[in-house]
């Protein structure tokens, strides 16, 4: 009774069966727009199961670069049929015959997609009610559920697919034509001005990554950025700290703004003329959109969540700033705290790119800054990994052969190996940088099969576990090794030391762990995979990857204290993805935690 019922309902579900034979009977006929159809359209989009059924082979016929017609598509069916009591050639004939003119077939797409988003509307709508009903669940969970699927059905939204690029140009003419009569900057001015004029402001769907030590200023500068944005122009900015309050935050702008000591203004102990500037500075502070959430455990998912509902009620989101990156958590995520990491950063910024605006993430740096005699950071520094000997072989698929890593060239686009984690195979790719990391301590990593690795203590290896610090390794754990030249002739499928995981790579047990000596160390920056080959082993890369841009903070008074307290800060521009890299300096006032352009 039950199942009749909602069958009887399933009729009035939104649907346009006009608007799928068209479609259909558009691709049946081979005619010229077939690449557009597929890439807006998918197999579940249609209403009817049979649609969806012939869609689908055309889509494969499509991918094998097979004409699709009648005959392609009843040869892929077979002794299948589509309906039941209908030869499938009568079937198809029947959606050719049904063509009815009506303006351009894009029209038909756009019913398609409009009533495939109203059926998942609608199924979504019944899940949440069913929900609703199940006293078991909390209120809060409810509420949070309810968003989460809400924003499903919104992000199930087609894009465009293949855009030709002669579209894309013209865009950026019209862009460019307009800033030419404006001026400005290509994205939204920071407000320090020697920072914008080499990065052109802070661009949307870009992740910004500012690291440094602590006390360094990371959040003072994050505060000044988002004071400054939210001035020059009008869409809101979101502050999430997960390290302070709101009213701690709140406190930082007030001192800002009012150069009234943060220490003063806590304790109250202000005199009058300070108190005229404390309201000069909330009345200012008042009138932009500011928005702050200090929720302590939040996730990216939970971010994104309340990013999106804010964009619902804003056309646009200004800026978006993370304090800090070492605290957030991946609810959904039961790998190693390194692997989290990693997965974070990258969710990080495809949400950037989804609000399409720049989230700037603050990121504690590595304590080896501190171990060296030059404590200026470098991008290592932000680095999980470590990094490896100088005589560590890195193989060349370009001339197919092992060369040591410190003869590769400072040149980018060196064709290296890789491994991707989605194949489980190697993937020829390009390193974007070499890096000279300092003299630091060697360790000896031996496997079975003879195998061997110097790298330092702290860099990552591929295991049967995930990515694992060598110092963290134990007997029973299992290192990931490419076979390239299918050197094991002999069985290893019952070896407890070695076990095979396709042709190309298998799994090795760890033997022991040493320290060699202390030598000049090198890492790699490749971005494709997050990974490179060495020694046949594969090696993590660094948290970094993700980043478009990453700026260091450094200040000499802070090592040492008999500098002024007006001091200078130095804003490095380690990694930009779309410009040059540099140094720019910023006075810092450690009274009011601030930064500002330095006049010179």
């Amino acid at each position: 009774m039950a199942n009749s019922f909602k069958n009887a309902n399933s009729i009035f579900l939104p649907h346009n069966l006009l608007a799928e034979k068209n479609i259909l009977a558009e691709l049946l006929l081979n005619k010229v727009k077939s690449d557009l159809i597929f890439t807006r359209l998918t197999p579940e989009m249609f209403y009817l199961k049979e649609h969806q059924i012939i869609y689908s082979i055309g889509y494969s016929l499509h991918i094998e670069c097979i004409e699709m017609n009648i005959n392609t598509v009843s040869d892929r069916l077979g002794n299948e049929k589509i309906v039941n009591d209908t030869d499938n050639i009568s079937f198809l004939l029947d959606i050719i015959n049904f063509i009815v003119p009506f303006g351009d077939f894009e029209s038909y797409i756009v019913l398609i997609i409009d009533k495939y988003l109203r059926r998942q509307l609608a199924f979504t709508l019944i899940s949440i009610s069913e929900l609703a009903l199940n006293s078991s669940v909390s209120l809060e969970n409810l509420f949070d559920e309810t968003e989460r699927r809400l924003l499903d059905v919104t992000q199930k939204k087609p894009n465009l697919g293949l855009v030709p690029a002669s579209e894309v140009l013209l865009e950026s003419f019209i862009d460019l034509e307009q800033r030419a009569e404006k001026g400005g900057f290509l994205g939204t001015p920071s407000g320090f001005f020697d920072l914008d004029n080499i990065t052109q402001g802070l661009q949307k769907s870009d992740l910004v990554i500012i690291a440094g030590r602590p006390s360094m200023g990371k959040t003072a500068f994050a505060l000044n950025i988002s004071r400054n944005v939210a001035e020059l122009q009008s869409h809101p900015i979101t502050i999430f700290s997960l390290e302070m309050s709101r009213q701690q935050i709140v406190y930082r702008f007030l001192s800002n703004e009012s150069q009234v000591i943060n220490s003063k203004l806590r304790s109250g102990s202000i005199n009058a003329e300070e108190w005229q500037s404390v309201n000069q500075a909330i009345n200012i502070l008042s009138g932009f959109k500011i928005y702050l959430d200090d929720s302590p455990n939040i996730s990216v998912r939970e971010i994104k969540s309340k990013l999106e509902r804010l964009k619902s009620k804003n056309k646009d989101i200004g800026l978006v700033v993370i304090d800090y990156l070492q605290l957030l958590n991946d609810v959904d995520s039961k790998d190693s705290r390194v692997n989290e990491l990693s997965k974070i950063t990258r969710n990080l910024k495809i949400l950037a790119r989804q609000i399409n605006a720049p989230v700037v993430v603050l990121s504690q740096l590595s304590r080896n800054v501190e171990s060296r005699t030059n404590k200026r950071p470098i991008l290592s520094d932000l680095r999980e990994s470590g990094c490896v000997s100088p005589y560590s072989r890195i193989y060349l698929a370009k001339f197919n052969r092992e060369t040591f890593i410190y003869n590769l060239s400072s040149t980018p686009y060196d064709n290296i190996l890789s491994f991707s984690i989605l194949d489980l195979f190697s993937k020829n790719t390009f390193k974007k940088r070499l890096f000279i990391t300092g003299i630091k301590n060697i360790y000896e990593v031996c496997l079975y099969q003879k195998i061997k690795l110097n790298l330092t203590s702290n860099h990552k290896i591929l295991t049967n576990v995930g990515w694992i610090k060598i110092f963290k390794f134990f007997s029973f754990h299992l290192v990931c090794v490419l076979d390239r030249k299918n050197f094991l002739k002999f069985p290893i499928l019952h070896c407890q030391q070695s076990k095979r995981i396709n042709p190309d790579s298998f799994l090795v047990g760890f033997l022991y762990l040493c320290i060699v000596k202390q030598s000049q160390v090198y890492d790699l920056w490749v971005p494709t995979f997050g990974n490179f080959v060495v020694n046949n082993c594969v090696l993590h890369n660094s948290i970094e990857q993700d980043a478009d841009v990453v700026l260091m903070l450094y200040r000499e008074d802070y090592y040492d204290p008999m500098k002024t307290i007006t001091s200078v800060a130095d804003v490095i521009i380690a990694k930009h993805r779309n410009g040059p890299i540099g140094t720019i300096h910023l006075s810092f006032d450690s009274n009011s935690a601030s930064f500002g352009n330095l006049i010179i």
